[in-house]
């Protein structure tokens, strides 16, 4: 027949933290109120095109450029400008498609992330 080996007595339960429900919301609360302030800072703002360069490329202000490109180019998540959107653009601005295109190929927000 085995012996039976006696396993070591357990400590007592003194000292050992209990929480309550009221302890863990106050945690959540305090770990989502961190993550509220802090956490907006730790992701960089998402950045725009570069509009004094590409007006200064195709020498206009900024400001036109800011107003035509408003007014006749889509935003980003609509996707690239069609050529007809290109030719009222470059009329406005009266220079050519090839110089617009050069410049918005230079500024394409995929180039950018490369630099």
């Amino acid at each position: 027949m085995a012996a039976q080996i006696d396993a070591p007595p357990k400590a007592p339960r003194r000292g050992r933290l209990r929480y309550g429900l009221m302890d863990l919301l106050v945690v959540g609360a305090c770990g989502l109120t961190f993550a509220a302030v802090v956490g907006p800072g730790l992701h960089p703002a998402p950045k725009g095109p570069p509009i004094a360069l590409i007006a200064q490329d195709l020498g206009t202000t900024p400001e036109q450029f800011r107003q035509v490109a408003d007014r006749f180019l889509p935003h980003c998540p609509n996707g690239p400008p069609t050529e007809a959107q290109k030719r009222q653009v470059a009329t406005m601005l009266n220079i050519s498609v090839e110089r617009l295109d050069t410049v918005m190929e230079k500024y394409r927000p995929d180039r950018l992330r490369q630099q």
